[in-house]
């Protein structure tokens, strides 16, 4: 079963990571700044791949009052529906992969925001399946 293409984002106060559902498999998509432009840019991004709902990353304390603020202000701009994912072993769960891979350092050592996007997107589509 194939679920309605979802936007994974990955919030961060520094950088915005991105990861897109292609039938049954997330995609990491791009990274962008969190800047005065993000909520634009995430708008673009679900016209231009047709995003029928948005997957938020949410981890603990500060960092989920903080999400939740930016998924207000995301639902301001863009008419889609919001789902929350706990995202709390994303960003470490990540770094283990890439540590394993035979990707090179320098690539292993660059943000990792869209594969953590990747990440928990690929765990809640496979729930959802």
């Amino acid at each position: 079963m194939s679920i309605p293409t979802t936007l994974a984002i990955d919030f961060g106060t520094k950088r915005i990571g991105l990861a897109i559902s292609v039938a049954t498999l997330a995609d990491p998509l791009a990274i962008i700044p969190n800047d005065e432009n993000s909520l634009s840019e995430i708008k673009k991004i679900c016209q231009r791949e047709n995003v029928k709902q948005i997957l938020l990353g949410i981890s603990e304390q500060v960092m989920a009052e903080k999400t939740k603020v930016f998924a207000g202000e995301l639902a301001q701009v863009i008419d889609l529906p919001i789902i929350f994912a706990d995202e709390t072993l994303s960003s470490k769960e990540t770094h283990q992969k890439l540590a394993t891979s035979h990707m090179k350092r320098s690539k292993r050592q660059a943000p990792i925001d869209h594969y953590a996007a990747s990440q928990f997107l690929q765990e809640w589509i496979d729930l959802e399946n």
